[in-house]
């Protein structure tokens, strides 16, 4: 009779200190409020009415997040949303659990302080290009200092930047005077690239009828000196050559007249007469 109520206290002592912890989380055990272990998912036990679970410690990915009011280059009041995922690491959940008494207050102060020291040296179109670079400066100041107490970091995200009504409409204004900017200076480029392009094919243009003309020259010079020539050859005088000559000239004059169709032409011949040539304005 005497082992039957040990063994009920034994029993008893074996089921009170069964303890079950679920997965993606750690057990805090204390034995007389010092720690003693971690315990891990699955079956585990401990010693009752010495040891007991303090606290059981998420090992799941938490989201902390925090709103950030910071002061860019240009002296803009600025809100940053920002997010940070963090991950308690499974064998330091003990420094998880008792380093920080609250991991998302601290973890809002360092990113306050870091995203702080970082937008005093931006302006605003900065912070809304450039976001990226903010996120990387936030997770490489938090890496290490939550290393130290037990949590990882998984991801940083820096949301858009909020501002008030007004600031936003300058800021649209600015962007805006900016792009007309671009497009004015983009078009005075173009108009220059045309008006080069314009002269120099005029330049070449009239390059090409100069020594069309000096060429066309050239052979009037080369025939006539070949005409004047065999003129003589044939026993012409030389009056009767220049005579020759002046005469198809003048006619060549009266046919190129007729052609323009805007000359009036007065030809009066006889000793001592005038060649007069009048334009008429166009109707």
């Amino acid at each position: 009779m005497f082992f039957l109520p040990v063994a009920v206290f034994i029993v008893f002592l074996v089921l009170a200190g069964v303890r079950i912890v679920k997965q993606q989380t750690a057990a805090i055990v204390e034995t007389f409020g010092r720690y003693s272990r971690t315990l891990k998912p699955g079956l585990n036990w401990i010693i009752p009415f010495v040891q007991n679970v303090a606290r059981v410690v998420d090992l799941r990915i938490r989201e902390l997040q925090a709103q950030v009011e910071v002061k860019t280059r240009d002296n803009m009041f600025v809100s940053l949303p920002v997010a940070i995922m963090v991950q308690a690491v499974e064998e330091r959940a003990a420094d998880a659990y008792y380093q920080l008494a609250n991991p998302a207050e601290q973890v809002s102060t360092w990113v306050l302080n870091t995203l702080r020291s970082s937008t005093a040296s931006m302006e605003l179109q900065e912070l809304y290009e450039d976001r990226q670079r903010l996120a990387a400066e936030v997770e490489e100041a938090l890496v290490e200092r939550l290393s130290a107490y037990g949590y990882r970091v998984v991801g940083v995200l820096v949301d858009q930047p909020t501002v008030s009504a007004e600031v936003q409409a300058s800021f649209n204004r600015v962007v805006t005077s900016q792009r007309e900017k671009e497009a004015a200076e983009q078009e005075a480029q173009a108009l220059r690239i045309r008006i080069v392009g314009e002269a120099r094919a005029e330049a070449e243009a009239q390059e090409l009828r100069a020594q069309g003309l000096a060429k066309a020259r050239a052979i009037l010079s080369e025939s006539l000196t070949e005409a004047v020539t065999r003129a003589k050859q044939e026993g012409l005088h030389e009056d009767d050559i220049m005579n020759l000559l002046l005469e198809t000239n003048r006619l060549d004059t009266i046919r190129a007249a007729a052609d323009t169709g805007r000359l009036v032409l007065m030809d009066v011949r006889g000793p001592g007469s005038e060649r007069l040539v009048v334009p008429v304005p166009e109707r």
